[in-house]
């Protein structure tokens, strides 16, 4: 009874823990922190595990420690399953008794085999139950750590909990792997959800809203030497749908938008605004900056052309452009940006025109 309660108690407590590391996938951190925060609180977990083992007599513990030790190797990796080991051990030593040097052997063992786990045998198995059973029975190999007990001691350990303690490894395996794997998907499902409602279908590039989000929250920055909003056009864009299919003007989308974020800065936002619209903003720049990556913009659409099932179409881009000091409302920008690019297309297309602010 009292072994089994003790193995409940670790399973609930590593299914919070499933639920902790979902919610640290919905947060904005670097994935190799997550994985040592993971790690770090496994740690934790395993050490409670250590100072309420199974006491088998003579100073041999039976605990879940290995089940985490393998876990948190399985799933996070280097970094988060060396806090782990780190942390158990130091609680195991901490405990003490006769099988000391079995029981850190066992961790080592299931720490070695939660890296071939991952970096071997999940990806060979197409069920994912099937992989987490893997999981369970190479975990269970840390009963090899029992060859360090005296030999009276290693048969009354396995014979009387051997066969539980391998159960319970591959019936957690399933259950932490299950808590993890479904935060992981909903974690995934959620990020693909958010970036869809963020980005236009077709280019990848930001949409109206979030356009409009960054560009007032980057306006509000310490600016110094002025920014500048570019509106591209595609010049003639009906007459290559008309010509060629909605299809290859898909593409030619497409294609502008890659162009457009390899042309830009890093700290400038581009977003697809409608139709053959794009629009550019550009912080922290210069009126002279601005206008020569607008003519920049210009040129590289010019020249890069496209060619679609044998033929060459030919693109080119009015921008309109407008430069100013301060924060400008976006709608302002816009507006005065729409001004010069329709300078620019009454003054004969592929060109640019910037308006500055007074």
């Amino acid at each position: 009874m009292n072994g089994t309660m003790h193995f409940l108690n670790s399973l609930g407590l590593m299914a919070l823990l499933a639920i902790f590391y979902g919610s640290l996938l919905r947060r904005r951190m670097s994935s190799a922190l997550r994985k040592v925060v993971m790690g770090l609180l496994f740690g934790g977990a395993a050490a409670i595990a250590v100072f309420q083992p199974i006491y088998l007599g003579s100073g041999v513990l039976v605990d879940a420690r290995n089940l985490i030790v393998g876990c948190a190797s399985a799933f996070f990796g280097p970094l988060g399953a060396s806090a782990t080991l780190i942390i158990t051990a130091i609680a195991r030593v901490h405990a003490g008794g006769i099988g000391l040097s079995a029981g850190l052997a066992s961790m080592v063992i299931a720490y070695l085999m939660g890296v071939i786990w991952a970096q071997s045998v999940r990806s060979r198995l197409n069920s994912t139950f099937v992989s987490f059973l893997a999981l369970g029975a190479m975990i269970s190999l840390s009963l090899l750590g029992t060859l360090l007990l005296p030999a009276v001691l290693r048969t009354k350990l396995l014979s009387e909990i051997g066969a539980f303690s391998v159960g319970f490894n591959l019936f957690g395996a399933v259950i932490l792997g299950g808590f993890i794997d479904r935060e992981r998907r909903h974690a995934a499902r959620e990020s693909r959800l958010s970036n869809e409602a963020k980005t236009d279908p077709l280019t990848g590039l930001l949409n109206r809203r979030s356009f409009q989000e960054r560009y007032e929250r980057q306006a509000q920055e310490r600016n110094r030497i002025g920014s500048a909003l570019l509106v591209v056009d595609l010049d003639h864009f009906k007459d290559i749908n008309d010509a060629n299919g909605h299809d290859v003007g898909d593409i030619v989308l497409q294609s502008v938008g890659r162009l457009l974020s390899d042309t830009v800065r890093q700290s400038d936002v581009v977003a697809r605004m409608g139709g053959e619209e794009f629009v550019v903003f550009l912080p922290n720049t210069e009126f002279g900056s601005a206008r020569s990556l607008a003519e920049r913009i210009r040129q590289n659409v010019q020249g890069a052309g496209l060619e679609v099932d044998g033929r060459q179409i030919s693109i080119t881009t009015s921008v309109g452009g407008h430069w100013h000091h301060g924060i400008v409302d976006l709608a302002v920008a816009l507006k005065q940006a729409d001004v010069a690019l329709y300078r620019a297309k009454e003054s004969g297309r592929n060109r640019v025109e910037f308006n500055l602010a007074a």
